[in-house]
């Protein structure tokens, strides 16, 4: 299993955390433009992050199986 897929899920983990702090302050201050932004960026990240575990876990699955 290639450990750089693990890294760059890490890295997208830390980088989802960053990004719902900021999130969060966005709304506390009521930057809504900043707020909807941050969202989207999210939301996108979090595909990524999606589509990435789901080939590390097909793969382990795979790797189990055989």
């Amino acid at each position: 299993m290639d450990s750089s897929e693990w890294t760059e899920l890490a890295k997208i983990t830390a980088r989802l955390d960053e990004l719902r702090k900021l999130f969060d302050a966005a709304e506390d201050a009521n930057q809504i433009a900043a707020f909807y932004a941050l969202e989207a960026v999210i939301t996108e990240l979090e595909a990524t992050r999606d589509r990435l575990l789901r080939g590390l876990v097909d793969r382990v699955v795979d790797q189990a199986a055989a």
